[in-house]
Protein backbone atom coordinates (compact mmCIF):
# COMPACT_ATOMS: atom_id res chain seq x y z
CA UNK A 1 0.00 0.00 0.00
CA UNK A 2 2.88 2.34 0.78
CA UNK A 3 4.47 1.72 -2.65
CA UNK A 4 1.16 2.41 -4.34
CA UNK A 5 0.92 5.74 -2.56
CA UNK A 6 4.46 6.59 -3.61
CA UNK A 7 3.59 5.70 -7.20
CA UNK A 8 0.49 7.87 -7.08
CA UNK A 9 2.60 10.77 -5.83
CA UNK A 10 4.87 10.40 -8.88
CA UNK A 11 1.96 10.52 -11.32
CA UNK A 12 1.81 14.36 -11.56
CA UNK A 13 5.55 14.51 -12.18
CA UNK A 14 5.38 11.79 -14.82
CA UNK A 15 2.33 13.40 -16.41
CA UNK A 16 4.12 16.76 -16.59
CA UNK A 17 7.13 15.18 -18.26
CA UNK A 18 4.85 13.38 -20.72
CA UNK A 19 2.98 16.59 -21.61
CA UNK A 20 6.26 18.49 -22.10
CA UNK A 21 7.52 15.75 -24.40
CA UNK A 22 4.32 15.79 -26.46
CA UNK A 23 4.46 19.59 -26.80
CA UNK A 24 8.09 19.48 -27.90
CA UNK A 25 7.33 16.73 -30.43
CA UNK A 26 4.36 18.69 -31.79
CA UNK A 27 6.43 21.83 -32.24
CA UNK A 28 9.11 19.90 -34.12
CA UNK A 29 6.54 18.24 -36.38
CA UNK A 30 4.85 21.56 -37.15
CA UNK A 31 8.20 23.14 -37.96
CA UNK A 32 8.98 20.32 -40.36
CA UNK A 33 5.57 20.42 -42.05
CA UNK A 34 5.21 24.18 -42.21
CA UNK A 35 4.83 25.85 -45.56
CA UNK A 36 8.29 26.68 -46.89
CA UNK A 37 8.91 30.42 -47.08
CA UNK A 38 12.02 32.48 -47.73
CA UNK A 39 13.68 33.05 -44.39
CA UNK A 40 17.17 33.43 -43.02
CA UNK A 41 19.48 30.58 -44.03
CA UNK A 42 22.30 30.19 -41.49
CA UNK A 43 25.79 29.31 -42.61
CA UNK A 44 28.12 26.67 -41.24
CA UNK A 45 30.50 28.12 -38.69
CA UNK A 46 33.52 26.90 -40.65
CA UNK A 47 32.76 28.97 -43.77
CA UNK A 48 33.48 32.68 -44.21
CA UNK A 49 30.42 34.84 -44.81
CA UNK A 50 29.64 35.45 -48.48
CA UNK A 51 28.53 38.88 -49.55
CA UNK A 52 25.03 38.65 -51.00
CA UNK A 53 24.95 39.82 -54.60
CA UNK A 54 21.23 39.68 -55.31
CA UNK A 55 18.04 41.04 -53.84
CA UNK A 56 16.80 37.48 -53.54
CA UNK A 57 20.14 36.62 -51.99
CA UNK A 58 19.62 39.29 -49.35
CA UNK A 59 16.17 37.87 -48.70
CA UNK A 60 17.38 34.31 -48.25
CA UNK A 61 21.04 34.45 -47.29
CA UNK A 62 21.16 37.72 -45.43
CA UNK A 63 18.75 39.18 -42.92
CA UNK A 64 15.78 37.15 -44.17
CA UNK A 65 12.35 38.28 -45.28
CA UNK A 66 8.89 36.80 -45.23
CA UNK A 67 7.17 35.66 -48.42
CA UNK A 68 5.19 38.90 -48.57
CA UNK A 69 8.32 41.01 -48.19
CA UNK A 70 10.11 39.01 -50.89
CA UNK A 71 7.16 39.63 -53.24
CA UNK A 72 7.46 43.38 -52.68
CA UNK A 73 11.10 43.54 -53.78
CA UNK A 74 11.68 46.64 -55.85
CA UNK A 75 14.21 47.21 -58.58
CA UNK A 76 17.13 49.32 -57.27
CA UNK A 77 17.24 52.91 -58.39
CA UNK A 78 19.66 53.77 -61.13
CA UNK A 79 22.31 56.43 -60.52
CA UNK A 80 20.78 58.57 -63.29
CA UNK A 81 17.46 59.08 -65.06
CA UNK A 82 18.78 59.05 -68.62
CA UNK A 83 18.90 56.18 -71.11
CA UNK A 84 20.31 52.90 -69.82
CA UNK A 85 23.84 52.07 -70.83
CA UNK A 86 25.08 48.54 -71.25
CA UNK A 87 26.99 48.77 -67.96
CA UNK A 88 23.80 49.88 -66.19
CA UNK A 89 21.98 46.80 -67.43
CA UNK A 90 24.90 44.48 -66.64
CA UNK A 91 25.13 45.83 -63.09
CA UNK A 92 21.40 45.78 -62.43
CA UNK A 93 20.39 42.39 -63.85
CA UNK A 94 22.47 40.19 -61.45
CA UNK A 95 20.98 42.02 -58.46
CA UNK A 96 17.43 40.99 -59.32
CA UNK A 97 17.91 37.63 -61.08
CA UNK A 98 16.26 34.51 -59.69
CA UNK A 99 18.83 32.34 -61.52
CA UNK A 100 21.62 34.05 -59.59
CA UNK A 101 19.69 33.49 -56.38
CA UNK A 102 19.28 29.81 -57.22
CA UNK A 103 23.04 29.51 -57.72
CA UNK A 104 23.58 31.30 -54.38
CA UNK A 105 21.28 28.78 -52.70
CA UNK A 106 23.26 25.93 -54.23
CA UNK A 107 26.43 27.44 -52.79
CA UNK A 108 24.92 27.62 -49.29
CA UNK A 109 23.78 24.00 -49.64
CA UNK A 110 27.32 22.99 -50.61
CA UNK A 111 28.64 24.77 -47.52
CA UNK A 112 26.34 22.69 -45.32
CA UNK A 113 27.38 19.53 -47.16
CA UNK A 114 30.99 20.34 -46.34
CA UNK A 115 30.08 20.90 -42.69
CA UNK A 116 28.32 17.52 -42.67
CA UNK A 117 31.50 15.84 -43.94
CA UNK A 118 33.50 17.56 -41.18
CA UNK A 119 31.20 16.12 -38.51
CA UNK A 120 32.20 12.60 -39.60
CA UNK A 121 35.60 13.23 -37.97
CA UNK A 122 34.01 14.26 -34.66
CA UNK A 123 32.67 12.03 -31.88
CA UNK A 124 28.96 11.26 -31.72
CA UNK A 125 27.02 11.29 -28.45
CA UNK A 126 23.82 9.32 -27.80
CA UNK A 127 21.78 9.38 -24.61
CA UNK A 128 18.63 7.60 -23.46
CA UNK A 129 16.59 8.23 -20.34
CA UNK A 130 13.58 6.14 -19.30
CA UNK A 131 11.70 4.28 -16.62
CA UNK A 132 10.43 0.71 -16.44
CA UNK A 133 7.71 -0.36 -14.04
CA UNK A 134 7.89 -4.02 -12.99
CA UNK A 135 4.76 -5.49 -11.38
CA UNK A 136 5.20 -7.92 -8.47
CA UNK A 137 3.61 -11.19 -9.72
CA UNK A 138 2.97 -12.41 -6.19
CA UNK A 139 1.10 -9.30 -5.05
CA UNK A 140 -0.42 -8.41 -8.42
CA UNK A 141 -3.87 -7.78 -6.87
CA UNK A 142 -2.46 -5.16 -4.57
CA UNK A 143 -0.75 -3.28 -7.43
CA UNK A 144 2.64 -3.53 -5.80
CA UNK A 145 5.82 -3.31 -7.90
CA UNK A 146 8.86 -1.12 -8.40
CA UNK A 147 10.21 1.43 -10.89
CA UNK A 148 13.60 1.08 -12.51
CA UNK A 149 15.04 4.36 -13.90
CA UNK A 150 17.92 4.18 -16.36
CA UNK A 151 20.07 6.89 -17.97
CA UNK A 152 22.57 5.74 -20.59
CA UNK A 153 25.14 7.89 -22.40
CA UNK A 154 27.35 6.65 -25.23
CA UNK A 155 30.22 8.43 -26.99
CA UNK A 156 31.73 6.99 -30.17
CA UNK A 157 34.86 8.31 -31.89
CA UNK A 158 35.87 6.97 -35.31
CA UNK A 159 39.60 6.28 -35.43
CA UNK A 160 40.08 4.66 -38.84
CA UNK A 161 37.52 4.41 -41.64
CA UNK A 162 39.70 3.29 -44.50
CA UNK A 163 40.01 6.86 -45.75
CA UNK A 164 36.25 7.26 -46.26
CA UNK A 165 35.85 10.34 -44.07
CA UNK A 166 38.82 12.11 -45.62
CA UNK A 167 37.65 11.29 -49.14
CA UNK A 168 34.14 12.52 -48.33
CA UNK A 169 35.55 15.78 -46.98
CA UNK A 170 37.68 16.35 -50.07
CA UNK A 171 34.65 15.47 -52.17
CA UNK A 172 32.58 18.08 -50.34
CA UNK A 173 35.33 20.64 -50.94
CA UNK A 174 35.07 19.89 -54.64
CA UNK A 175 31.30 20.21 -54.33
CA UNK A 176 31.80 23.67 -52.89
CA UNK A 177 34.06 24.54 -55.79
CA UNK A 178 31.41 23.23 -58.18
CA UNK A 179 28.75 25.41 -56.55
CA UNK A 180 31.00 28.46 -56.83
CA UNK A 181 31.65 27.74 -60.51
CA UNK A 182 27.91 27.38 -61.09
CA UNK A 183 27.45 30.83 -59.59
CA UNK A 184 29.95 32.15 -62.13
CA UNK A 185 28.23 30.17 -64.87
CA UNK A 186 24.81 31.54 -63.98
CA UNK A 187 26.15 35.09 -63.97
CA UNK A 188 27.96 34.65 -67.30
CA UNK A 189 24.78 33.27 -68.88
CA UNK A 190 22.76 36.16 -67.49
CA UNK A 191 25.22 38.76 -68.76
CA UNK A 192 25.13 37.22 -72.24
CA UNK A 193 21.33 37.35 -72.22
CA UNK A 194 21.46 41.00 -71.18
CA UNK A 195 23.89 41.82 -73.98
CA UNK A 196 21.75 39.99 -76.51
CA UNK A 197 18.67 41.91 -75.39
CA UNK A 198 20.57 45.22 -75.32
CA UNK A 199 22.03 44.86 -78.80
CA UNK A 200 18.70 43.47 -80.01
CA UNK A 201 16.96 46.67 -78.93
CA UNK A 202 19.56 48.82 -80.69
CA UNK A 203 19.39 46.75 -83.88
CA UNK A 204 15.58 46.88 -83.82
CA UNK A 205 15.65 50.65 -83.37
CA UNK A 206 18.02 51.02 -86.31
CA UNK A 207 15.89 48.74 -88.46
CA UNK A 208 12.75 50.63 -87.50
CA UNK A 209 14.40 53.93 -88.42
CA UNK A 210 15.31 52.49 -91.84
CA UNK A 211 11.76 51.22 -92.32
CA UNK A 212 10.32 54.64 -91.46
CA UNK A 213 12.70 56.35 -93.87
CA UNK A 214 11.69 53.92 -96.59
CA UNK A 215 8.02 54.69 -95.99
CA UNK A 216 8.69 58.42 -96.22
CA UNK A 217 10.71 58.04 -99.44
CA UNK A 218 8.12 55.81 -101.10
CA UNK A 219 5.30 58.13 -100.02
CA UNK A 220 7.15 61.03 -101.65
CA UNK A 221 7.69 58.98 -104.82
CA UNK A 222 4.02 58.01 -104.89
CA UNK A 223 3.03 61.68 -104.78
CA UNK A 224 5.36 62.44 -107.70
CA UNK A 225 3.95 59.53 -109.69
CA UNK A 226 0.38 60.70 -109.03
CA UNK A 227 1.24 64.20 -110.16
CA UNK A 228 2.78 62.87 -113.37
CA UNK A 229 -0.28 60.67 -113.94
CA UNK A 230 -2.67 63.57 -113.36
CA UNK A 231 -1.01 65.56 -116.16
CA UNK A 232 -0.84 62.52 -118.41
CA UNK A 233 2.94 62.08 -118.35
CA UNK A 234 2.97 58.48 -117.02
CA UNK A 235 0.52 55.56 -117.19
CA UNK A 236 -1.56 54.52 -114.18
CA UNK A 237 0.37 51.27 -113.62
CA UNK A 238 3.33 53.31 -112.31
CA UNK A 239 1.09 54.75 -109.61
CA UNK A 240 -0.15 51.26 -108.77
CA UNK A 241 3.42 49.94 -108.56
CA UNK A 242 4.36 52.77 -106.18
CA UNK A 243 1.30 52.01 -104.00
CA UNK A 244 2.23 48.32 -103.78
CA UNK A 245 5.81 49.10 -102.77
CA UNK A 246 4.59 51.61 -100.18
CA UNK A 247 2.25 49.00 -98.71
CA UNK A 248 5.17 46.55 -98.41
CA UNK A 249 7.26 49.20 -96.67
CA UNK A 250 4.45 49.94 -94.21
CA UNK A 251 4.16 46.23 -93.40
CA UNK A 252 7.91 46.10 -92.88
CA UNK A 253 7.66 49.05 -90.49
CA UNK A 254 4.95 47.26 -88.52
CA UNK A 255 7.14 44.15 -88.24
CA UNK A 256 10.11 46.21 -87.05
CA UNK A 257 7.94 47.87 -84.40
CA UNK A 258 6.90 44.42 -83.23
CA UNK A 259 10.53 43.26 -82.99
CA UNK A 260 11.45 46.34 -80.97
CA UNK A 261 8.58 45.78 -78.55
CA UNK A 262 9.58 42.15 -78.04
CA UNK A 263 13.24 43.00 -77.42
CA UNK A 264 12.29 45.68 -74.91
CA UNK A 265 10.02 43.20 -73.14
CA UNK A 266 12.91 40.75 -72.99
CA UNK A 267 15.15 43.35 -71.37
CA UNK A 268 12.43 44.34 -68.90
CA UNK A 269 12.03 40.71 -67.85
CA UNK A 270 15.78 40.40 -67.28
CA UNK A 271 15.60 43.55 -65.13
CA UNK A 272 12.47 42.24 -63.31
CA UNK A 273 10.24 45.01 -64.57
CA UNK A 274 6.83 44.97 -66.18
CA UNK A 275 7.07 43.80 -69.79
CA UNK A 276 5.61 47.08 -71.04
CA UNK A 277 7.78 49.27 -68.81
CA UNK A 278 9.11 52.26 -70.81
CA UNK A 279 12.78 51.70 -71.44
CA UNK A 280 15.36 53.78 -73.26
CA UNK A 281 18.71 52.43 -74.36
CA UNK A 282 21.81 54.48 -75.08
CA UNK A 283 23.17 53.85 -78.57
CA UNK A 284 26.32 51.77 -78.06
CA UNK A 285 26.22 49.75 -81.27
CA UNK A 286 29.82 50.60 -82.05
CA UNK A 287 32.73 49.02 -83.88
CA UNK A 288 35.73 48.87 -81.51
CA UNK A 289 38.76 46.83 -82.47
CA UNK A 290 38.98 43.38 -80.84
CA UNK A 291 42.45 43.17 -79.25
CA UNK A 292 43.03 39.38 -79.08
CA UNK A 293 43.98 36.74 -81.60
CA UNK A 294 42.41 33.31 -82.01
CA UNK A 295 45.27 31.46 -80.28
CA UNK A 296 45.00 33.64 -77.18
CA UNK A 297 41.21 33.25 -77.14
CA UNK A 298 41.58 29.46 -77.26
CA UNK A 299 44.06 29.45 -74.36
CA UNK A 300 41.83 31.65 -72.23
CA UNK A 301 38.72 29.62 -73.10
CA UNK A 302 40.34 26.31 -72.14
CA UNK A 303 41.43 27.85 -68.83
CA UNK A 304 38.56 30.05 -67.67
CA UNK A 305 35.42 28.72 -69.35
CA UNK A 306 33.01 27.65 -66.54
CA UNK A 307 31.98 24.44 -68.31
CA UNK A 308 35.62 23.38 -68.62
CA UNK A 309 36.18 24.13 -64.95
CA UNK A 310 33.11 22.08 -64.02
CA UNK A 311 34.44 19.20 -66.11
CA UNK A 312 37.79 19.27 -64.34
CA UNK A 313 36.14 19.33 -60.93
CA UNK A 314 33.95 16.41 -62.02
CA UNK A 315 37.11 14.41 -62.85
CA UNK A 316 38.63 15.18 -59.45
CA UNK A 317 35.32 14.30 -57.76
CA UNK A 318 35.27 11.00 -59.63
CA UNK A 319 38.72 10.19 -58.28
CA UNK A 320 37.55 10.89 -54.72
CA UNK A 321 34.48 8.71 -55.23
CA UNK A 322 36.83 5.86 -56.08
CA UNK A 323 38.56 6.44 -52.73
CA UNK A 324 35.20 6.39 -50.94
CA UNK A 325 34.30 3.08 -52.55
CA UNK A 326 37.69 1.59 -51.67
CA UNK A 327 37.23 2.43 -47.99
CA UNK A 328 34.87 -0.56 -47.72
CA UNK A 329 37.86 -2.84 -48.37
CA UNK A 330 39.52 -1.77 -45.08
CA UNK A 331 38.56 -2.38 -41.44
CA UNK A 332 36.70 0.25 -39.45
CA UNK A 333 38.06 1.15 -36.00
CA UNK A 334 36.05 3.03 -33.32
CA UNK A 335 36.59 3.95 -29.67
CA UNK A 336 33.42 3.88 -27.53
CA UNK A 337 32.60 5.18 -24.07
CA UNK A 338 29.42 4.07 -22.29
CA UNK A 339 28.00 5.31 -18.99
CA UNK A 340 24.89 3.82 -17.37
CA UNK A 341 23.17 5.20 -14.25
CA UNK A 342 20.23 3.38 -12.60
CA UNK A 343 17.95 4.01 -9.66
CA UNK A 344 14.48 3.68 -8.27
CA UNK A 345 13.85 7.43 -8.63
CA UNK A 346 14.22 9.95 -11.40
CA UNK A 347 17.61 10.99 -10.01
CA UNK A 348 19.12 7.62 -11.08
CA UNK A 349 21.70 7.88 -8.32
CA UNK A 350 21.53 4.32 -6.93
CA UNK A 351 24.05 2.69 -9.25
CA UNK A 352 26.54 3.89 -11.86
CA UNK A 353 28.95 2.08 -14.14
CA UNK A 354 30.95 2.93 -17.23
CA UNK A 355 33.30 1.33 -19.72
CA UNK A 356 35.61 2.21 -22.58
CA UNK A 357 36.06 -0.10 -25.54
CA UNK A 358 37.90 -0.16 -28.83
CA UNK A 359 36.30 -2.13 -31.65
CA UNK A 360 37.45 -3.06 -35.10
CA UNK A 361 34.99 -4.34 -37.67
CA UNK A 362 35.82 -5.79 -41.06
CA UNK A 363 33.51 -7.12 -43.71
CA UNK A 364 35.29 -10.32 -44.66
CA UNK A 365 33.02 -11.41 -47.52
CA UNK A 366 30.05 -9.75 -49.22
CA UNK A 367 30.10 -11.60 -52.55
CA UNK A 368 32.12 -8.91 -54.28
CA UNK A 369 29.76 -6.02 -53.54
CA UNK A 370 32.59 -3.70 -52.43
CA UNK A 371 34.66 -4.68 -55.47
CA UNK A 372 31.69 -3.91 -57.73
CA UNK A 373 31.26 -0.50 -56.11
CA UNK A 374 34.93 0.28 -56.73
CA UNK A 375 34.74 -0.76 -60.37
CA UNK A 376 31.55 1.23 -60.90
CA UNK A 377 33.21 4.34 -59.45
CA UNK A 378 36.13 3.81 -61.86
CA UNK A 379 33.66 3.63 -64.75
CA UNK A 380 32.10 6.92 -63.69
CA UNK A 381 35.57 8.45 -63.42
CA UNK A 382 36.43 7.35 -66.95
CA UNK A 383 33.14 8.82 -68.16
CA UNK A 384 34.00 12.13 -66.49
CA UNK A 385 37.40 12.11 -68.24
CA UNK A 386 35.73 11.44 -71.60
CA UNK A 387 33.20 14.19 -70.92
CA UNK A 388 36.00 16.63 -70.13
CA UNK A 389 37.72 15.73 -73.39
CA UNK A 390 34.49 16.38 -75.27
CA UNK A 391 34.00 19.68 -73.44
CA UNK A 392 37.47 20.84 -74.44
CA UNK A 393 36.75 20.07 -78.09
CA UNK A 394 33.37 21.81 -77.90
CA UNK A 395 34.93 24.90 -76.34
CA UNK A 396 37.60 24.99 -79.03
CA UNK A 397 34.89 24.86 -81.71
CA UNK A 398 32.72 27.41 -79.91
CA UNK A 399 35.57 29.89 -79.45
CA UNK A 400 36.69 29.43 -83.05
CA UNK A 401 33.15 29.88 -84.37
CA UNK A 402 32.51 33.05 -82.37
CA UNK A 403 35.91 34.45 -83.29
CA UNK A 404 35.39 33.82 -87.01
CA UNK A 405 31.91 35.34 -86.78
CA UNK A 406 33.51 38.39 -85.19
CA UNK A 407 36.13 38.65 -87.95
CA UNK A 408 33.51 38.16 -90.65
CA UNK A 409 31.24 40.84 -89.18
CA UNK A 410 34.24 43.16 -88.87
CA UNK A 411 34.96 42.84 -92.58
CA UNK A 412 31.31 43.18 -93.53
CA UNK A 413 30.95 46.47 -91.65
CA UNK A 414 33.38 48.33 -93.93
CA UNK A 415 31.86 46.78 -97.05
CA UNK A 416 28.30 47.50 -95.92
CA UNK A 417 29.21 51.06 -95.01
CA UNK A 418 30.48 51.69 -98.53
CA UNK A 419 27.40 49.99 -99.96
CA UNK A 420 25.13 52.37 -98.03
CA UNK A 421 26.94 55.40 -99.45
CA UNK A 422 26.76 54.02 -102.99
CA UNK A 423 23.08 53.06 -102.68
CA UNK A 424 22.20 56.50 -101.31
CA UNK A 425 23.91 58.23 -104.24
CA UNK A 426 22.25 55.81 -106.67
CA UNK A 427 18.82 56.57 -105.23
CA UNK A 428 19.44 60.32 -105.42
CA UNK A 429 20.50 60.16 -109.05
CA UNK A 430 17.64 57.88 -110.14
CA UNK A 431 15.07 60.04 -108.33
CA UNK A 432 16.33 63.18 -110.05
CA UNK A 433 16.32 61.46 -113.44
CA UNK A 434 12.77 60.23 -112.83
CA UNK A 435 11.64 63.75 -112.05
CA UNK A 436 13.17 64.74 -115.40
CA UNK A 437 11.39 61.75 -116.96
CA UNK A 438 14.61 60.18 -118.16
CA UNK A 439 14.34 57.22 -115.74
CA UNK A 440 11.53 54.68 -115.27
CA UNK A 441 9.37 54.09 -112.23
CA UNK A 442 10.88 50.62 -111.81
CA UNK A 443 14.37 52.05 -111.59
CA UNK A 444 13.31 54.32 -108.74
CA UNK A 445 11.64 51.49 -106.80
CA UNK A 446 14.63 49.21 -107.34
CA UNK A 447 17.02 51.92 -106.17
CA UNK A 448 14.93 52.46 -103.03
CA UNK A 449 14.98 48.72 -102.33
CA UNK A 450 18.77 48.58 -102.74
CA UNK A 451 19.21 51.52 -100.40
CA UNK A 452 17.00 49.99 -97.71
CA UNK A 453 18.72 46.62 -97.99
CA UNK A 454 22.16 48.24 -97.79
CA UNK A 455 21.16 50.01 -94.59
CA UNK A 456 19.77 46.78 -93.12
CA UNK A 457 22.97 44.95 -93.99
CA UNK A 458 25.10 47.65 -92.38
CA UNK A 459 23.21 47.63 -89.09
CA UNK A 460 23.01 43.84 -89.19
CA UNK A 461 26.80 43.68 -89.51
CA UNK A 462 27.18 46.03 -86.53
CA UNK A 463 24.73 43.93 -84.50
CA UNK A 464 26.49 40.66 -85.43
CA UNK A 465 29.87 42.15 -84.54
CA UNK A 466 28.80 43.24 -81.06
CA UNK A 467 26.86 40.04 -80.45
CA UNK A 468 29.79 37.88 -81.62
CA UNK A 469 32.03 39.82 -79.23
CA UNK A 470 29.64 39.06 -76.36
CA UNK A 471 29.32 35.39 -77.36
CA UNK A 472 33.11 35.09 -77.59
CA UNK A 473 33.43 36.53 -74.09
CA UNK A 474 30.96 33.92 -72.83
CA UNK A 475 32.80 31.03 -74.47
CA UNK A 476 36.10 32.32 -73.07
CA UNK A 477 34.71 32.96 -69.59
CA UNK A 478 36.36 36.40 -69.52
CA UNK A 479 35.33 39.92 -70.43
CA UNK A 480 37.38 41.74 -73.06
CA UNK A 481 37.83 45.47 -73.56
CA UNK A 482 39.67 47.33 -76.29
CA UNK A 483 42.78 47.21 -74.09
CA UNK A 484 42.67 43.45 -73.45
CA UNK A 485 41.32 40.95 -70.95
CA UNK A 486 39.52 42.16 -67.84
CA UNK A 487 41.00 40.76 -64.63
CA UNK A 488 38.96 38.12 -62.83
CA UNK A 489 37.31 39.10 -59.51
CA UNK A 490 39.41 38.16 -56.52
CA UNK A 491 36.67 35.86 -55.19
CA UNK A 492 36.18 34.00 -58.46
CA UNK A 493 37.66 30.48 -58.63
CA UNK A 494 40.17 29.73 -61.33
CA UNK A 495 41.30 26.16 -61.98
CA UNK A 496 44.27 24.92 -63.92
CA UNK A 497 44.86 21.54 -65.51
CA UNK A 498 46.28 19.26 -62.85
CA UNK A 499 48.24 16.05 -63.11
CA UNK A 500 45.80 13.79 -61.29
CA UNK A 501 46.89 10.44 -59.90
CA UNK A 502 43.94 8.61 -61.36
CA UNK A 503 43.36 4.90 -60.77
Amino acid sequence: MFRMRESLKRLPWLFGRLVFGLIFLSVMLMAGCAEPVRQTIPRPIVAPPADPETIFGEATIGEGRSKEAAADIKVPNLPHDGPLTLEDCLNLAPKVSSSIDSADQGYVGAMWTRWRSITDFLPTVDTTYGVTHDEDPINALTGSGHDQWRWTTSVSQPVFTGGRNLANYLLSQLGLSTAEIRRVQAKEDLLLNVKQAFYGILASEKALAVAKTTVVNLSSHLNVAKNFFDVGMVPQNQVLQAEVELAKAQQEQTNRERDLTINKARMNILLRRAVDFPIKIKDELGHPRFPLGLDQCLLVGLKDNPEIQLGRVAVESGAKEVDVARSALYPQVNVNYNNTSMGQSGRVDDDNNWNVSATASFNVWNWGKSKADVENSKVRLNQAIDTLDGLENNIKLEVTTNYENLVSADRNIAVAQQAVASAAEDLRMVTERYQEQVATNTEVLDAQTRYSEAQYEYYSALYNYNLSWASLERSMGRRVTTTGLVDLPTNRPSFRVRDLNLP
